[in-house]
C-alpha cells in the first residue's frame, strides 16, 4: 500500500516488501489469485497452510498468487472514508479485479468478517448475484467441514488436504476462461475435482433450522475428503515470505506429521485430518536447514496435533538442537502430551534456550478424562511439572476445558485440585515459579463423537466460571478465561446449518467484524440481530441430536463411518478408553483404505547423521574478537516500522549471512549488539547505527553486500566497518541531529502557510511554541532548540533542511515539526522526516 495513516495501529501490517517474495513478472494472461485470511496480518501470516499454498501457486508460470488480510477496524474506517476498495499486499489490486479468492477458514467467529472483505473488495457477498467477470470465491480449512453456514457465500469449498486440488481448481478455471465457460458450466467442472464441495449443486431442505433432505449432482449425497497419502512427495515450504512485524508464532515451522493416532473425543482435528501420517525424519531435517538459512529466524518448532507422538521426536530433537547449537537457534514442540516429554526431551530443548511448556489435562478427574479419550492421569502430570520446574523453567500453562459431557460437581473439584497441586509443586521448587491455568468452554464439533450433544448453555458456563474464580486464586497463579459469551456463538456456527446464512449476512452489515478479538466482539451486536430470527432456527444446533439425526455437515464425507462415531459416543458416556490408532492399515473408524494407500504412515528408520553444521554463529564459550559497526537507511515505507521490527529485521538478515555473533549467556542467550537511540514511528533515517560483537573477524564489503539482499524493502546497509573497540559514534546523547522535512503540498493555501511559518520563526517573530506533554503544557524557545538552515518550495513539496538541539524532556522531533506547521493527525503523513546526520563525524567513522 503506497500510503497508510501514521494514526493507524500497527502501520506496518499494510505495508508488503517482505523477504522472500516471489519474483516474477505479471503477465496478462496469468491466473491471478489472493489467498485470504480473514483476521489480521500478523495472525494470518502464523498460518502455515497459507505459507504452503502460497509458495505451490507461486510456483506456477501462468498463476499469479497474492495475499490479503483483514485490516484493523482503524484502517477499515480510513478506507471507507476515502472511498477505497481492500486491495493485495502484493500489488495494491483491489480484490474485485481478481479471479480467484480463496479464504481459509479457521475460526467460525471469522465468518462475518470474510463477508465484510468481500464488500469493502468491491465483490457481492451472496454466490448468486456474482455474474462473469467477478472473482471465484474458493474456501478451505479445518472449518469447511461444515460449509454450510457459508453455502451462500462460497462458490466451492476444498475439503481436506489442499496442496494438489489447489492446483487442479486454477487450471479448471483457466480452461473454463480460455473457452468462454458461464459460471454454471464453471461450478459443474470445479464439482468433478476431487475433495471440492460445490453448494450451488446440492439440494438441501430445512425444518425449523435442522436439514430434512441432502440430494447432490447425479444422486450424491456428500462429497469425500481429500486425504494426501505421503507428506514427503508434497511441496513444503523454506523460503517462506518473512512478515516485516513479529506474527503470533514467530518462528520457523516445520509440519513433521497430520494427523493423530490418539482419539481425543473433543478434538475435532484428531478426526478430521486420520489417518495419522509422518513426514520422513530426513526430509525434516533437510527442510529445517534450508528454512533457516533462508529466513533468519532464530526459533524453530516442529507441527504435528502431538509432536511426541512422531515416531523418532527424540532422535530428531537430538540433531535438530545439535545442528542448531552454534546459530543459538532454539527448538520447540508446542503440542505434546505429556505422557511422551521425557527428561531427556526437557534437557533437549534447554540446551539453547528455554521456550514455553503447555501441559492439557482437558478435565480435573480421571472419571472425566476417560469420558474424553484423554490417555493422562495426575500422577503423570505432576511428575512432569516437577521435571520441568527442576530444570530451571519459571512458568508452565495448563490447559482445561469445561462444560464437557457428563460433567459433575466433582469434576469440577477435581480441576481446582489439580491446578492447586500443580501450583503447589511449582511454589515447593522455587517462590518465583508460577502456574497459568487456561480454561475454556467446551464446544461439541461435527464430525467427532459428541457431535449429538447439547452445549451448554452461557448460564451454566459462566456460573462454573464465576466458582473457579473464587476458588483459584492465589499469588503465583493466573486463570485465563475464554470468554462464554464468543463460544456460545462459534457452537451456533459450527453447529449450523445453511439457514444461517441470512443471519450472518445481517451481522456483517450490522457492524460485526474481528470478533475473534476480545476487544472487538460485541455481543449486544449479535443479540440485536438475532432478535430478528426464529430463535428455534437459530440455536437447534446446540440442542442433543437423534442417533439417526440427518446433520447440516453431512454434507461432507470425512471418511469416518458415522456408526463408528457413535459407539464412540455411547463408550464415552460409560467412561470407556479406546487405545489409539494401531501401525499399518486399520478399517476400523472407515478411514484407513490399504487398496488405495490410505493408512497410518511412519517416519522410515533410515540412518541420520548426527553432525553439527558449523558456520551460523558461535559455539558457546567463545570470546569475542571483534566489532562490525553497520550503518544503514531506514526510509520509505519502512518508515512505518517500529524501532522492535527494525531491530528483528536487521538481526535476520545477519543470520541468514552468517555473520559470526557472540552472545550473552545463561538460559535465554540473545546476540550482543547495540542499536542507536530509536526513531518515532513515521520518521526515516538515513544514519541508524548498530554495532555486533563478533567471534572471528570478517570481510565488511561482502556483509554489507549479503545483508542487503535479506534485508525487507527500506532498509539497506550503507556502510560496515570492524573495529577491534567499541565505538562511542552514533550511541553518545548527542546534542544536535540534522534533518530534511517534506510537506506534500495539496494547495497553494496550504503551502503559503507553511512559508508563512518557517518566515516567522527565522525571524525570530515566533520566538516560543506552547507544546503539551503528559504533564501539561510546557512553552518552548524555538531560538534555543530549532534552526531552519533552508527552504525550497516545488510544485509537490516543500523541502525544509533542519537542525534540532536536545529537546526537553517529552518532545520528539517528528511530534514538534508537525504541531508547528498545523498539521492535524490524520495529515500527519503528508509531513516526511527524515534523520541525515549528528552535529559531528568523528575521525575514522562513517
Amino acid at each position: 500500500m503506497k500510503y497508510v495513516p501514521l494514526y493507524v495501529r500497527t502501520p506496518g501490517r499494510y505495508l508488503g516488501g517482505e523477504v522472500n517474495l516471489p519474483r516474477k513478472r505479471l503477465e496478462p494472461e496469468m491466473l491471478r489469485m489472493a489467498l485470504a485470511f480473514a483476521d489480521v496480518y500478523e495472525v494470518g501470516m502464523s498460518h502455515i497452510g497459507l505459507k504452503i499454498l502460497y509458495e505451490i501457486l507461486n510456483r506456477q508460470p501462468d498463476v499469479y498468487c497474492e495475499r490479503v488480510f483483514a485490516p484493523w477496524p482503524d484502517m477499515k474506517r480510513y478506507l471507507e472514508s476515502q472511498g477505497r476498495l481492500l486491495t493485495t499486499l502484493e500489488t495494491g489490486t483491489p480484490l474485485n479485479r481478481l479471479e480467484v479468492v480463496g479464504f481459509s477458514l479457521q475460526y467460525e467467529m471469522s465468518y462475518p468478517t470474510l463477508l465484510t472483505m468481500l464488500r469493502m473488495g468491491g465483490i457481492p457477498p451472496r454466490a448468486r448475484d456474482r455474474k462473469r467477470g467477478d472473482p471465484w470465491i474458493i474456501a478451505g480449512g479445518p472449518c469447511a467441514t461444515n460449509p454450510e453456514p457459508l453455502a451462500a457465500f462460497i462458490d466451492a469449498f476444498v475439503i481436506g488436504d489442499g496442496e494438489r486440488a489447489v492446483l487442479e481448481i486454477a487450471d479448471c478455471l483457466k480452461r473454463a476462461r480460455e473457452e468462454g465457460a458461464d459460471r454454471s458450466e464453471a461450478l459443474k467442472a470445479l464439482s468433478e475435482i476431487e475433495g471440492v464441495y460445490v453448494p450451488a449443486l446440492f439440494d438441501v431442505s430445512y425444518v425449523n433450522g435442522r436439514p430434512v433432505s441432502i440430494q447432490g449432482p447425479g444422486g450424491t449425497k456428500n462429497v469425500r475428503r481429500r486425504i494426501e497419502r505421503d507428506l514427503d512427495s508434497l511441496p513444503f515450504p523454506t523460503g517462506v515470505v518473512v512478515p516485516v512485524i513479529r506474527a503470533v508464532h514467530d518462528r520457523y515451522a516445520v509440519e513433521i506429521a497430520r494427523g493423530c493416532l490418539q482419539g481425543c473425543r473433543f478434538c475435532q482435528a484428531g478426526f478430521i485430518y486420520r489417518p495419522y501420517r509422518e513426514r520422513n525424519i530426513s526430509k525434516v531435517l533437510e527442510l529445517l536447514e534450508e528454512g533457516l538459512e533462508q529466513t533468519g529466524y532464530g526459533e524453530c518448532s516442529f507441527l504435528s496435533l502431538s509432536a511426541g507422538d512422531y515416531s523418532q521426536v527424540s532422535r530428531l530433537l537430538d540433531v535438530a538442537v545439535e545442528r542448531n547449537l552454534s546459530s543459538m537457534v532454539s527448538v520447540s514442540l508446542p503440542s505434546l502430551r505429556v505422557a511422551s516429554l521425557t527428561e531427556g526431551m526437557i534437557d533437549r530443548i534447554k540446551a539453547i534456550r528455554k521456550t514455553g511448556f503447555t501441559i492439557a489435562p482437558e478435565a480435573g478427574t480421571q472419571r472425566l478424562r476417560d469420558v474424553i479419550n484423554k490417555k493422562i492421569d495426575e500422577d503423570e502430570i505432576l511428575s512432569t511439572v516437577e521435571n520441568i520446574f527442576k530444570a530451571g523453567w519459571h512458568l508452565v500453562k495448563l490447559y482445561f476445558m469445561i462444560g464437557l459431557p457428563t460433567e459433575r460437581p466433582e469434576d469440577m473439584e477435581g480441576l481446582i485440585d489439580i491446578v492447586m497441586k500443580v501450583w503447589k509443586t511449582a511454589r515447593n521448587v522455587s517462590r518465583k515459579n508460577e502456574v497459568t491455568a487456561s480454561i475454556s468452554s467446551f464446544v461439541p464439533k461435527p464430525h467427532t463423537p459428541f457431535q449429538w450433544c447439547p452445549m451448554a448453555s452461557i448460564e451454566e458456563i459462566q456460573g462454573k466460571q464465576d466458582y473457579l474464580k473464587r476458588r483459584l486464586s492465589r499469588r503465583g497463579l493466573r486463570v485465563k478465561w475464554h470468554d462464554a459469551r464468543l463460544s456460545f456463538w462459534e457452537g451456533v456456527l459450527s453447529r449450523g446449518g445453511r439457514p444461517l446464512g441470512e443471519f450472518l449476512l445481517r451481522l456483517s452489515e450490522a457492524g460485526a467484524y474481528l470478533d475473534g478479538w476480545t476487544d472487538q466482539f460485541s455481543d449486544a451486536t449479535w443479540r440485536e440481530v438475532a432478535s430478528g430470527f426464529d430463535p428455534d432456527v437459530l440455536f437447534s444446533g446446540l440442542e442433543a441430536w437423534e442417533s439417526e439425526a440427518l446433520f447440516p455437515w453431512d454434507v461432507v464425507d470425512t471418511g469416518i463411518h458415522k456408526t463408528y462415531l457413535w459407539e464412540e459416543y455411547q463408550k464415552a458416556l460409560r467412561a470407556g478408553v479406546s487405545p489409539p490408532c494401531p501401525e499399518g492399515p486399520c478399517r476400523k473408524c472407515g478411514v484407513c483404505d490399504p487398496s488405495g494407500g490410505v493408512s497410518v504412515r511412519r517416519s522410515r528408520s533410515e540412518g541420520t547423521q548426527l553432525e553439527v553444521l558449523g558456520g551460523r554463529g558461535r559455539t558457546p564459550g567463545q570470546a569475542p574478537r571483534s566489532f562490525l559497526r553497520v550503518t544503514f537507511a531506514k526510509v520509505g515505507n519502512a518508515r512505518y516500522l517500529g524501532h522492535l521490527d527494525m531491530v528483528r529485521a536487521i538481526l535476520m538478515a545477519a543470520r541468514r549471512c552468517r555473520l559470526p555473533m557472540a552472545y550473552s549467556q545463561g538460559f535465554h542467550p540473545a546476540p550482543k549488539v547495540r542499536f542507536s537511540s530509536p526513531i518515532p514511528l513515521g520518521m526515516e533515517s538515513l544514519c541508524e547505527v548498530a554495532e555486533f560483537t563478533l567471534v572471528r573477524f570478517v570481510d565488511p564489503i561482502e556483509i554489507r553486500r549479503r545483508m542487503n539482499r535479506f534485508l525487507p524493502r527500506g532498509i539497506r546497509v550503507r556502510e560496515a566497518a570492524v573495529a577491534s573497540l567499541k565505538s562511542t559514534w552514533g550511541f553518545d546523547k548527542l546534542e544536535v541531529q540534522n534533518y530534511v522535512c517534506l510537506f506534500r503540498v495539496l494547495g497553494p493555501r496550504e503551502a503559503e502557510s507553511i512559508v508563512k511559518s518557517v518566515q516567522q520563526i527565522r525571524d525570530g517573530e515566533m520566538d516560543a511554541f506552547a507544546y503539551s506533554v503528559k504533564e501539561g503544557k510546557i512553552s518552548l524557545l524555538l531560538a534555543k532548540h530549532l534552526a531552519i538552515e533552508s527552504v525550497k518550495v516545488t510544485p509537490r513539496w516543500i523541502k525544509m533542511k533542519v537542525r534540532i538541539e536536545k529537546l526537553p524532556r517529552g518532545v520528539r522531533p517528528m511530534p514538534l515539526m508537525w504541531r508547528l506547521f498545523g498539521l492535524k493527525a490524520e495529515d500527519i503523513s503528508k509531513m516526511r522526516m527524515i534523520k541525515v546526520g549528528f552535529n559531528q563525524n568523528p575521525t575514522g567513522t562513517p
